[in-house]
């Protein structure tokens, strides 16, 4: 196969930008790691008081329409129907446990590691980033490696990616692949959005907690603020049990009366 690299200005833009994006989302998916390990028990205590308090203020409504309809308290069926409602929530807490366990076996990388991770991956997204290569998409080992490449560069693995450099340049070798042409489609158009992606990424979470976790006072400032915010659910989560207290002290004394 005859090929030669493109040397177009607007390829080497898209390229660039392609490995912006890519390193952007690597460095976001670092801070969500380290904004993790720092506040991670806390958000989660949190985050079950938050569910608690929306499973009580569901409960209240249940009971309230229960009554108003004179049915009387009916507290199994309640907790079926708040099962179901809950689930998402409950599914959601799992998905934050996972995270927090998973960011406390983080292995963190020295600079050189992170430097060389960078170096192979640049090279090796130039030739088989499917976004820049349309044959990895039609060719399943280059696809599996290149799948392989993208979580060894998100470890800063050097000796994975020094192991998948070996194997894609024999794939290519084999495939008489040592260079390509590529024309990029609406290559204008793709540009843009590439620019729009990397600035959405880097104005919101979790690209902006790096403005947290690089900085000792805002973590000190961050963990307060956590603190206070766990201290106010706890009061908020025993006004509305009080509530359900009421509720069915009240319901008791009115069957009673009924009854007499």
């Amino acid at each position: 196969m005859s090929i030669t690299i493109h040397s177009d200005s607007k390829y080497k833009q898209y390229e660039n930008l392609l490995l912006e994006k890519d390193q952007i989302q690597k460095e976001a998916n670092q801070y969500q790691g380290l904004y993790l390990h720092h506040f991670g028990e806390k958000i989660v205590t949190l985050y079950r008081l938050k569910v608690e308090c929306i499973r009580l203020k569901k409960k209240i409504s249940l009971f309230q329409f229960q009554i108003n309809q004179n049915q009387g308290i009916d507290i199994h069926k309640i907790n079926y129907i708040l099962k179901h409602e809950m689930t998402s929530y409950n599914n959601y807490l799992e998905q934050l446990l996972n995270d927090v366990k998973n960011c406390k076996k983080l292995k963190y990388s020295s600079d050189c590691e992170i430097k060389r991770s960078k170096q192979l991956y640049r090279r090796l997204a130039k030739q088989i980033h499917p976004d820049v290569n349309p044959l990895t998409d039609k060719t399943p080992e280059l696809m599996d490696l290149w799948n392989q490449i993208t979580i060894a560069y998100q470890a800063n693995d050097t000796k994975e990616l020094s192991e998948l450099d070996v194997l894609v340049q024999r794939i290519l070798q084999d495939l008489h692949c040592y260079a390509r042409s590529i024309d990029i489609p609406n290559i204008d158009e793709k540009i843009l959005q590439l620019k729009e992606e990397i600035q959405e990424y880097i104005q919101n979470e979790p690209y902006t907690y790096k403005f947290i976790v690089m900085d000792e006072d805002k973590i000190y400032q961050k963990d307060i603020e956590l603190k206070k915010e766990i201290q106010s659910y706890k009061d908020y989560q025993n006004k509305l049990n009080d509530v359900i207290s009421k509720l069915l002290e009240d319901q008791e004394v009115f069957q009673t009366c009924q009854m007499n």
